[in-house]
């Protein structure tokens, strides 16, 4: 007699989702990533895409308004310690709640190894200059923009733990809200657009990679299961 499995189902852990899709989307943001830091570490000062960097720093900061310098602060102060934890407290106490270890890890696993362990390692050895008009005071290298990292990793770990009814608008606010916080880094004047593309590339890719190593999880948990039964 087949038993029950103990392992959550597919719609309920959110890693219904072809693996193959996941871990190829992975690979494709993260070798974007490392695409552009390879054009940065051939010449950090001048890089073949300065120029347009510097086109759009001006172009947005020409349309600085008092409204839109609000909207901005808030975003540089909601993406950064302490009120940054708002963000993960708000995705992972739910998930505590109904018991969902393997989505917390990946919560928990794709925000690490954003946040505490590439964006500093990248920072370091790329060590660009930031913009020198800020509205905001910050000394630390430049690439990658750690808030669009953090940003784009959360939000799109929040798209794999959702429920799948609601995946596809959680994407959508993954994207507006990674799009948000990198405008809003450009507008204080601390990053450079490819910048937060550097950091959207990362945190997108890890969160992926993360979402693909748990449903690899799920699928051989689910296996071994099948095969004790039958």
């Amino acid at each position: 007699m087949r038993q029950r499995s103990a392992v959550p189902p597919p719609a309920a852990s959110g890693t219904e989702v072809s693996p193959r899709l996941l871990g190829w989307a992975a690979v494709i943001l993260l070798l974007g990533f490392v695409a552009l830091s390879a054009v940065l570490l051939i010449d950090v000062r001048a890089p073949l895409f300065q120029r347009g960097d510097e086109a759009v720093t001006a172009t947005v900061a020409a349309g600085q308004t008092g409204a839109l310098t609000t909207v901005a602060l808030f975003l540089h102060h909601f993406g950064q310690w302490p009120l940054a934890t708002v963000w993960l407290v708000a995705l992972l106490l739910p998930l505590a709640v109904a018991r969902r270890w393997d989505s917390i890890a990946l919560v928990v696993g794709a925000w690490a190894g954003t946040s505490l362990l590439a964006v500093p390692f990248f920072k370091a050895v790329v060590d660009r200059v930031r913009p020198l008009e800020q509205l905001v005071v910050m000394a630390s290298p430049s690439y990658p923009s750690g808030h669009t990292a953090f940003a784009a990793v959360v939000t799109m770990s929040a798209v794999a733990v959702c429920p799948p009814k609601w995946r596809a608008w959680a994407l959508v606010g993954s994207l507006v809200c990674t799009a948000a916080m990198g405008w809003s880094r450009i507008y204080v004047g601390v990053h450079w657009f490819s910048d937060t593309m550097g950091g959207a590339l990362l945190g997108w890719g890890i969160a992926l990679l993360a979402w693909w190593a748990v449903a690899r999880v799920h699928g051989i948990r689910a296996g071994r299961i099948d095969s004790d039964a039958s």
